[in-house]
């Protein structure tokens, strides 16, 4: 299962139901998400509590978060790939991500990797403009290639351990 930990503004703006977290389960299936503005856009950042890794979709609309899992899931697997993790390996992680749940924020430590990825994408988004797709890979396989003071690691490095365990 994967958990997405929404900010209070991201529920308002979404139309997620707000679910209790009882599950111990592992840390690799959470995932931090925000939403944010940026060039005139509403944009969706999402981050993974284990490894930091990051993708962030650009002009998310009230239409998105009706089918947010499949949007989720497609996004991910398309980083993932663009970072050349092998297809075996992304296959794995998504079986696991059979169903979805929505819960409050809980790890402030996340979230102020998340507002450094949005201010770092803020000096590079000019090189990107006018954003056409939701999805820009180049500039997220930017940011996750910038190092983490948190990790002491890469996050593309760190999410690609993770996934070969």
């Amino acid at each position: 299962m994967i958990t997405i930990s929404c900010t209070k503004k991201l529920f308002d703006t979404s139309s997620f139901i707000e679910e209790q977290d009882n599950e111990s389960e592992d840390e690799l299936y959470k995932w931090h998400a925000n939403v944010f503005r940026m060039a005139k856009k509403n944009n969706l950042i999402i981050m993974n509590n284990k490894t930091r890794y990051c993708f962030i979709l650009f002009g998310i609309r009230k239409e998105h978060y009706k089918n947010f899992k499949e949007l989720f899931l497609n996004a991910l697997i398309e980083n993932l790939k663009a970072e050349g993790i092998s297809e075996p390996l992304i296959n794995n992680y998504i079986s696991n991500a059979n169903s979805m749940k929505f819960i409050k924020t809980y790890d402030r430590s996340v979230l102020g990797s998340m507002t450094d990825m949005v201010k770092m994408t803020e000096f590079m988004i000019e090189d990107y403009l006018p954003v056409q797709e939701m999805n820009i890979i180049e500039l997220n396989k930017i940011n996750n290639d910038t190092p983490l003071v948190k990790l002491k690691k890469f996050p593309n490095q760190f999410m690609r351990e993770a996934l070969s365990i």
